[in-house]
């Protein structure tokens, strides 16, 4: 029934994004992927960073529990005697 106010199938199916979209993506479809990647690298930096200075901050957990390892110059005391060997 195509009455004065229903659209034709025609003009519904130009309307379908799906049937309307470019085969080519094109420039912003480009652009997307392109963000999508940059978002995930920064992403993935981000926890490789967080995992570097959880890691320093064990390391550093341990180095003061276990001085007998051995301490670093900035972590003597300047009069204390703990660096002394």
């Amino acid at each position: 029934m195509t009455g004065r106010h229903t659209t034709s199938n025609a003009a519904r199916r130009d309307r379908d994004p799906d049937r309307a979209a470019e085969p080519d993506p094109g420039r912003r479809g480009a652009l997307r992927s392109v963000l999508r990647v940059v978002l995930w690298l920064a992403a993935l930096a981000a926890v490789a960073f967080t995992v570097v200075v959880v890691y320093g901050f064990i390391k550093l957990d341990h180095d003061i529990d276990h001085p007998q390892d051995g301490f670093s110059g900035w972590q003597c005391a300047s009069q204390s005697g703990t660096c002394d060997r």
